[in-house]
């Protein structure tokens, strides 16, 4: 939210089997041997700016994220 209390930033949960090919085929990529956890949607002012996925390898949590089109991403929360 911004000072006015207007919603500037949405994070919403996706189902690894909705998103678009290339966006799932990079998260897959970046977790590497790891196993994607949940991915969330980012978006900001009604666009989807990023792919947030939560990545556990070896019993560790790591995240990893996208732009929409697939490519890595320079988005910051």
């Amino acid at each position: 939210m911004d000072k006015t209390g207007a919603v500037v930033e949405i994070d919403e949960q996706v189902a690894i089997d909705a998103l678009p090919p290339p966006v799932r085929a990079e998260l897959q990529a970046k977790a590497g041997r790891g196993k994607l956890l949940k991915v969330e949607s980012q978006t900001k002012n009604g666009t989807v700016v990023a792919y947030e996925a939560q990545v556990l390898t070896k019993g560790k949590k790591a995240e990893v994220q996208v732009n929409p089109d697939g490519r890595a991403s320079e988005h910051k929360k």
